[in-house]
């Protein structure tokens, strides 16, 4: 297995990068502390933002009824899918990484606050429990607006959110001249870490609002949603584009790019990689469906109460945000499918245990889901998407990370719509085809690069 003496990469499974010969090292210091700096940003901002965003789906089968909840939550997923798959490259290609990431902040912002109206439309509430039982007229209709703006949204702000971290991650790589899947390493550690911990902080004061200050869910959400807001201007303010330096394109050129960002997404299914690698999205999204559809409601709340699912889920974030930077360390050490096999392991016992288990009678013990969602969720937030941007970086890099969200959203979407009820045999099925389906991408990969590397000699001594 050869190495780049230069930069100490393995060339068979990261992404070199050129050094920066253009810059002098004083430069290039800057440079790597600039992008640093804007990392940092973007990963406190759209972490705070997101758990305003989170929190709302974990409660929304419990605070409205059942049945308005699943619908709300199936919306929210459904026009996710939609806007990742047709429309969130076009965007991206508009307006660039900020803008695209500002404008879907503020939806975000606007689906938490119509969420927190829709809250308040609750007519009666279970005593015992504190779950919605009957609903206003116009409970579904505003929830389901929300969702939509939601869905859209989050479409948008993940492509958008994963080309800034790529654009990152190989400026850094290059400043610091270091190869660029150990930086994608890092920094998805890093920002798992702190997208995990803010998800904690917002999901624990949900339950500190709610039974210790007994606020009312509403108040609670219209705070959520002023927070959200509060983040979105911070980021508008503080972050630059996101893109690296370069000369100033024509409007031709500019609109030509935007036409061929569109259909990026959709181009990139002709790689076989991009199918095999998506078996950790798909069995996330069922999970995540699994957890707060059924679990959350059929398990949860009736065995304890929702009261306590802002602490289970804050529970579950922190544990995940701890586990993120540590598999990061564990990813740059052993490799990124050791911590891959891992995760997919977690979100099997979790199917496993709803299956064979008997939860109900288990007390806290049914913590343990959150548990296992917390691992599985460590590993997608980090390790996960670090595969992604080393198997396709540059230019490739809004449409895998549009498909990214376009796989995990259409598995949620399915369930939420069906009733998120009978899923543990598809959850079972794709958290075991999750190491298969990396290991024959990796092998794919590395005849990729040697293929190219013979080219590349093939052509320097023709050239000779």
């Amino acid at each position: 297995m050869g190495t780049d003496s230069a930069i100490g990469c393995d060339v068979e499974t990261a992404n070199p990068v050129a050094v920066c010969t253009e810059l002098d090292p004083e430069s290039k210091s800057l440079e790597a502390k600039f992008c640093r700096q804007e990392f940092h940003i973007m990963s406190w901002t759209v972490a705070i933002n997101h758990a305003t965003v989170t929190t709302p789906i974990l409660y929304a089968s419990s605070v409205l009824t059942n049945e308005n909840g699943q619908a709300g939550n199936a919306m929210l997923y459904g026009s996710k899918l939609i806007c990742s798959l047709f429309f969130s490259t076009l965007i991206f290609g508009v307006v660039g990484p900020k803008k695209g990431l500002t404008l879907s902040m503020g939806l975000y912002s606007v689906y938490v606050l119509l969420f927190a109206v829709a809250a308040q439309l609750c007519d009666r509430r279970n005593e015992s429990n504190g779950a919605c039982v009957v609903g206003n007229t116009y409970q579904l209709p505003v929830n389901l607006a929300g969702a939509l703006i939601g869905g859209i949204g989050a479409g948008v702000l993940w492509t958008c959110q994963g080309a800034f971290f790529t654009n990152c991650c190989q400026r850094v790589a290059q400043a610091e001249h270091r190869c660029t899947s150990q930086i994608t390493a890092e920094l998805a550690g890093t920002f798992a870490l702190i997208f995990l911990a803010a998800e904690a902080v917002v999901r624990a004061s949900a339950t500190i609002l709610a039974k210790n200050a007994h606020l009312e869910y509403p108040i609670v959400f219209h705070i959520f949603g002023a927070v959200a807001l509060v983040s979105t201007l911070a980021f508008q303010i503080m972050a630059s584009s996101g893109e690296a330096p370069a000369t100033t394109a024509t409007a031709a050129t500019a609109a030509a790019g935007a036409c061929s960002k569109a259909f990026s997404a959709v181009r990139q299914w002709k790689d076989p990689k991009t199918w095999f690698l998506q078996c950790t999205n798909l069995t996330f999204g069922f999970a995540a469906a699994w957890l707060g559809g059924y679990v959350g409601r059929h398990i949860f709340t009736e065995t304890l109460s929702s009261e306590f699912i802002g602490f289970a889920g804050a529970m579950l974030s922190a544990l995940a945000s701890v586990l993120s930077l540590g598999f990061g360390v564990v990813a740059k050490k052993l490799g990124k499918g050791p911590v891959l096999a891992l995760g997919a392991l977690a979100f099997l016992c979790l199917a496993l245990l709803s299956r064979f288990g008997h939860p109900k009678t288990w007390g806290w013990g049914v913590l343990v889901f959150y548990v296992l969602m917390g691992i599985g969720r460590a590993v997608c937030e980090s390790t996960n998407k670090a595969i992604f941007a080393d198997f396709f970086p540059g230019e490739k890099s809004a449409g895998a990370f549009a498909n990214v969200f376009v796989f995990g959203t259409s598995a949620s979407t399915l369930a939420f719509a069906f009733g998120a009820s009978n899923q543990d045999t598809v959850l079972i099925t794709f958290a075991v085809l999750t190491v298969p389906g990396y290991l024959l991408a990796s092998l794919m990969k590395r005849r990729e690069d040697a293929s190219q590397a013979a080219d590349s000699k093939d052509a320097s001594v023709s050239s000779v």
